[in-house]
């Protein structure tokens, strides 16, 4: 009898280990705790859309180079404060490969203060973005399947945002996606 509970008592360990790996290695992200739409990566764009209609969302479609990007704003409050979120989500044949969040949490003296705040309410909600760890500014979490990040960045007028996002990680994706950013450089000289 002893040795069966040792057994399941040893197993529950064992499993609830696997299933934290499989959770830290998996390609999303877990911040609807704090008012950030948690999108899904390999999601349809026209589900999107669908979506989109039922909420009255307003968004711009652009494409370049085989890649749709879809970029809008939703406002949510963050800590007791109305915060804008800038949304910009990247899918390649109808498929959601990429999508990044930017929240402006204030200038450079403030911004510090509120983001610690924020990653005390991320681990205070039970943060499942197991990449995330208390007392850092940039975190960045990268498998064999996506790259998923965290961050506090600096804007030209001296504000501050949190910038967030995730993407698969895929040579032909890449590729397409640098080409697209060398020709906009090349259209600003």
């Amino acid at each position: 009898m002893k040795l069966k509970i040792i057994i399941i008592v040893l197993s529950l360990f064992y499993f609830s280990g696997i299933s934290q790996n499989i959770k830290q290695d998996s390609c999303q992200l877990y911040f609807k705790e704090i008012g950030i739409r948690d999108f899904i990566l390999g999601s349809n764009y026209t589900e999107f859309a669908k979506e989109s209609k039922t909420l009255k969302r307003k968004f711009q479609r652009e494409t370049f180079y085989g890649i749709d990007i879809i970029t809008f704003n939703e406002n949510t409050v963050l800590l007791k404060a109305n915060k804008t979120i800038e949304y910009n989500l990247k899918f390649k044949d109808n498929v959601l490969m990429s999508y990044t969040f930017k929240i402006n949490i204030g200038n450079f003296r403030k911004a510090p203060d509120y983001y610690e705040k924020v990653l005390k309410l991320l681990d205070e909600n039970k943060n499942k973005n197991y990449f995330i760890k208390k007392g850092g500014y940039s975190f960045m979490k990268k498998t064999k399947k996506c790259t998923k990040f965290f961050d506090i960045i600096s804007s030209e007028n001296e504000s501050q945002s949190i910038y967030g996002g995730i993407s698969y990680e895929s040579s032909i994706w890449e590729q397409q996606f640098k080409d697209y950013m060398n020709d906009i450089g090349k259209d600003k000289e």
